[in-house]
């Protein structure tokens, strides 16, 4: 119902408001140094001192929450149904923490995964770097360094970030762990990846799936797929399992798009405009080009475009009704859209929600099939 949504959010809006986390809730490596005023600082170290005590009353202190939720208004509308659809306490939990983060930001809410542990994963994460070698990318002077992760029970090498290797390999973003048994990849699986990027997801399934399993990954463009094929040059047995097409992902096959390179950020543009071009390919043509007998899990992560791919790839879901793990977090309405649209196609999926990082980004929709 409505009101359960409404109310839980209201609840969380007013334990959160007396907050004031500043540095706490900042992560420097994806944002850069934290900028502390003098009022910043001292509301850090009231907030520390008498948590939950001091509200923080500057001028403008409303102005953003109201701008925030005038801005997310329609989107708020939608997410009752969905709040209501979730299957579990955790999973709406992650919905509401997550929705009082854009409200509120980031010095207000801290996502759960802001723990401890978080950044002691993180630290781990760098300490797994292997050698002084590294690759420069063409985006936010990113550097990709070597990573082996046998420390973690996964035999594979690669190039990538020490976040990728927390989120993905640590934290686990494609495995919904609050269920008995998992919801995720196992042997023998038929995966479909979208969005490869750097193939560190394809990696992880190629791991998961086994000898007896494929992963069949999408990624378009050059630069992601110069360092995908060197990672996979690092794992030439895990190399046998995975299949890539340089292709984007999308609702019909055969389409001229552009696009404008922004490494693991590339989306297609909707305009003409662009440097670069590539066509589209549907998972649903993949699957008869391809002579697929099965799809046990789709994944999606393709900025933006994954309502548009899951258009394109219904057919194969309703035949082969498989676990599905779709970023939402691309587009404000993404989170609500996405969910609706699988939960309309009346084929019993239940709905999971789980996020993966401190700030808004790596929000992960499992939706796992019940008949």
């Amino acid at each position: 119902m409505a009101q359960h949504f409404y109310v839980a959010l209201m609840q969380e809006l007013i334990v959160s408001t007396p907050n004031w986390f500043g540095l706490d809730n900042w992560d420097s490596e994806i944002f850069g140094s934290y900028e502390a005023t003098w009022k910043s600082s001292l509301l850090t170290r009231f907030n520390q001192s008498f948590p939950k005590r001091t509200v923080a009353i500057l001028p403008n202190y409303f102005h953003l929450p109201i701008e925030n939720m005038s801005r997310l208004e329609t989107v708020l509308a939608e997410l009752s149904p969905v709040y209501d659809l979730l299957a579990d306490e955790a999973s709406k939990a992650t919905l509401i923490k997550l929705i009082s983060y854009k409200i509120l930001g980031n010095n207000k809410v801290k996502m759960p995964v802001n723990t401890d542990s978080y950044w002691e994963q993180r630290k781990a994460a760098h300490a797994m770097a292997n050698g002084a070698a590294t690759i420069k990318i063409n985006f936010n002077n990113w550097e990709l360094r070597h990573f082996a992760l046998n420390k973690i029970g996964y035999p594979i090498e690669l190039y990538t970030l020490p976040g990728g290797v927390q989120i993905i390999f640590m934290l686990h973003q494609y495995e919904y762990g609050k269920t008995n048994p998992p919801i995720k990849a196992r042997p023998g699986d038929y995966v479909i990846d979208g969005g490869g990027g750097w193939g560190d997801t394809a990696l992880y399934f190629a791991h998961e799936v086994g000898p007896q399993g494929r992963v069949f990954t999408f990624e378009f463009t050059p630069e992601n797929l110069e360092v995908f094929d060197r990672n996979l040059k690092l794992n030439p047995e895990l190399a046998k399992r995975i299949a890539i097409f340089e292709n984007a992902l999308w609702d019909q096959s055969g389409e001229d798009c552009t696009y404008s390179p922004s490494g693991p950020a590339t989306s297609l543009n909707s305009s003409k405009e662009g440097s670069l071009r590539t066509t589209t390919l549907s998972i649903d043509d993949l699957v008869k080009q391809e002579k697929l007998p099965k799809v046990d899990l789709i994944k999606m992560d393709i900025e933006g475009a994954e309502l548009k791919a899951l258009r394109g790839a219904e057919e194969t879901i309703r035949t082969f009704k498989p676990k599905l793990a779709i970023s939402v977090y691309h587009k404000p309405h993404d989170i609500a859209e996405i969910p609706l649209y699988i939960n309309n196609l009346d084929l019993g999926y239940e709905f999971f929600l789980d996020h993966f990082t401190i700030y808004e980004g790596e929000t992960v929709l499992f939706a796992n099939p019940t008949r």
